[in-house]
């Protein structure tokens, strides 16, 4: 004989424990779309500090040999 009381128990297991699961999938996908994100805006600070032309390369070259 089923109690009345319990009647919705086992969908209110199952919906929570869906929403968990989508809480936790959501803020892994967020994590790694900042991480993503945050390489991203790394590798371009990079990039546009290694980017020289050949009068800025010439320039460096005879600070540096002057220098000496």
């Amino acid at each position: 004989m089923k109690n009345k009381g319990e009647k919705g128990s086992i969908t209110l297991f199952v919906t929570v424990s869906c929403l968990f699961i989508m809480f936790m999938l959501v803020t892994f996908v967020m994590s790694m779309e900042n991480k993503k994100q945050a390489q991203s805006r790394e590798i371009n600070q990079i990039m546009s500090r290694y980017t020289a032309t050949e009068e800025q390369m010439q320039e460096i070259y005879t600070k540096i040999k002057d220098k000496e």
